[in-house]
């Protein structure tokens, strides 16, 4: 009823990768924005920007370089464990990324895609408390999606581990954690061209590689448009439960001190 395929590598959700990879030869450019607010008491909001360059060696890999941004506000008491933090901060270098994606199994020929994402990473600002770091993180995904009515509807997981090991500079304090995610993303092309769908999202954190200390559930809608040569999606994703709650803060069963109540994200692509 709607002919119209989903482009390769086209990110049909904010958080949730799928598992298309660029053709050979191919190149794309995205900038994506995520917007992190809302801690329970005072003032607390982030913006983390990402510039990516997407290049295909092959049908079924690809490799891509971030650059990131970072730029924070921070008053009123809005960190539990820094109460007296404030900090405005405008937009700054945040360090860079490297992204590895194979695609083992193809979503359009096989019964079910699958792809590998491995990304090793450097950060300088850190994510919570915007403090100067040398933060370094290796995260691997594996990805499956799965499509149906000739591309119409489209469903995909991703199982995401991620060690981290962070350095402050003020301090000299010496951090490790492991962070897992699961993400699952439905979309559902409604006219030619539009997709809209719906994202979920656990992450978890483990700090010194031990045992769980807090967790976080995520669930919002979005909106995806493809046209001939770009694209672009926009995702919703308030948190609605979360672990450990903090008291004296109007939490409402959140997890407000590693995570946010409110995050959006923008992302937009140009294909060339």
């Amino acid at each position: 009823f709607f002919p119209t395929r989903v482009f390769a590598d086209e990110n049909l959700w904010g958080y949730v990768y799928g598992t298309d990879t660029l053709p050979a030869g191919a190149k794309e450019i995205y900038l994506w924005t995520t917007s992190r607010n809302q801690k329970g008491k005072g003032n607390y909001r982030a913006w983390d920007t990402q510039l990516e360059f997407e290049h295909g060696f092959t049908d079924r890999f690809q490799t891509s370089l971030y650059l990131k941004g970072r730029s924070q506000q921070i008053s009123g008491g809005a960190l539990a464990e820094d109460p007296e933090r404030k900090l405005h901060r405008g937009l700054e270098f945040n360090g860079v990324n490297l992204e590895f994606k194979y695609n083992v199994l193809s979503v359009y020929k096989d019964l079910l895609g699958l792809s590998l994402y491995i990304e090793p990473e450097y950060s300088r600002i850190d994510r919570v408390s915007g403090e100067r770091m040398n933060g370094f993180g290796l995260e691997s995904k594996l990805i499956l999606q799965k499509n149906f009515f000739d591309d119409q509807f489209a469903l995909a997981y991703n199982f995401s581990v991620e060690p981290e090991w962070n350095k402050f500079k003020a301090s000299g304090e010496r951090e490790k954690e492991l962070e897992i995610e699961h993400t699952i993303g439905i979309s559902y092309r409604f006219l030619p061209r539009w997709f809209a769908g719906v994202e979920g999202r656990y992450a978890s954190e483990y700090p010194e590689f031990k045992n769980r200390e807090g967790y976080a559930f995520f669930f919002g809608p979005n909106i995806h448009y493809a046209a001939e040569r770009w694209w672009f999606t926009f995702t919703f994703l308030p948190q609605i439960s979360g672990s450990p709650r903090i008291a004296g803060r109007s939490s409402n069963g959140l997890n407000l001190g590693e995570y946010e109540r409110y995050e959006y994200r923008f992302k937009i692509g140009f294909d060339f």
